[in-house]
């Protein structure tokens, strides 16, 4: 039986999407949202001076993460203020901050070291660490930075972002498919939204697809190198997140689809015959 997690969190200014506090019960690290308009209030509040690591996020149209940068700090939300003038692209930060004995300076070099390997694993957004860390993380802080670092991941969760690799999480779900158009894509289906996964073919070419947001998403991702030519096909090289599986077959299809049909499980049902029947 799944663990139960308490979660506390403050709205500072009594806006859901202002600055907010989350913290698990009985944890010593607190997460700060900080949206990056609100960044001078931010610098009021008097627990955002600890040390930690943070990641800068830039969202697109639906609020999922787009590009991403992840860095440490040893004096807190002032940290930012440099990246405030040289990164134009993040509208989010998001501080994961503790005490001093929590995070020693080596505890915070091996999570920034550790959460920069995981996010470039994940393929899911564009990560903006360029430059890796060159820090060897002892082996025997692993055990605790991993134990950070599932929290940091169930935290990140509970605001709607996921950080693990959408391939890793095929094991525990079950994993859909469409043929059509000669082309063979696979995706999961989360109840609230459905993730195509890395290597899913596509077509480019596009077909009474009305929806304007998808078909933006479809040049976007060509253009950024989401989506690579091999050997006369389009394939993508991350996993994406869609609203609905209607949204990711005309993703991959080019052109408007119900992807409560389209989308087929290894026995040949469809999510409809699945989850609606």
């Amino acid at each position: 039986m799944a663990t139960s997690k308490k979660l506390e969190i403050i709205y500072y200014n009594g806006q859901p999407d202002g600055i907010r506090s989350v913290r698990r019960h009985l944890s010593t690290i607190t997460t700060y949202v900080i949206p990056r308009p609100l960044l001078a209030e931010a610098k009021k509040i008097s627990e955002l001076t600890r040390p930690g690591i943070y990641y800068l996020i830039n969202e697109n149209d639906e609020n999922k993460i787009a590009q991403i940068y992840i860095g440490q700090t040893r004096n807190g939300v002032t940290r930012l203020d440099d990246h405030n003038r040289s990164k134009d692209f993040w509208n989010n930060a998001i501080m994961f901050l503790a005490d001093n004995k929590t995070f020693s300076l080596d505890m915070i070099s091996g999570l920034e070291e550790y959460a920069i390997v995981k996010a470039h694993e994940a393929k899911r957004y564009k990560v903006e660490n360029t430059v890796k860390p060159k820090y060897e993380i002892d082996e025997y802080d692993l055990p605790s930075i991993e134990e950070v670092y599932d929290e940091i991941q169930f935290i990140m969760a509970t605001l709607g972002y996921k950080m693990s690799n959408a391939k890793k999480n095929e094991e525990n779900r079950e994993v859909f498919h469409t043929t059509r158009n000669g082309i063979t894509a696979y995706g999961v289906y989360y109840g609230e939204k459905f993730d195509v996964l890395e290597d899913s073919e596509v077509v480019m070419k596009t077909k009474c697809l009305e929806w304007q947001k998808i078909q933006l998403q479809r040049q976007n991702a060509l253009q950024n190198g989401e989506i690579v030519e091999v050997n006369g096909k389009f394939v993508l090289k991350v996993s994406l997140s869609f609203s609905s599986p209607s949204a990711a077959a005309a993703f991959i299809l080019g052109h408007n689809a119900n992807g409560w049909i389209s989308w087929k499980n290894k026995n040949g049902k469809t999510l409809d015959e699945i989850y609606r029947k």
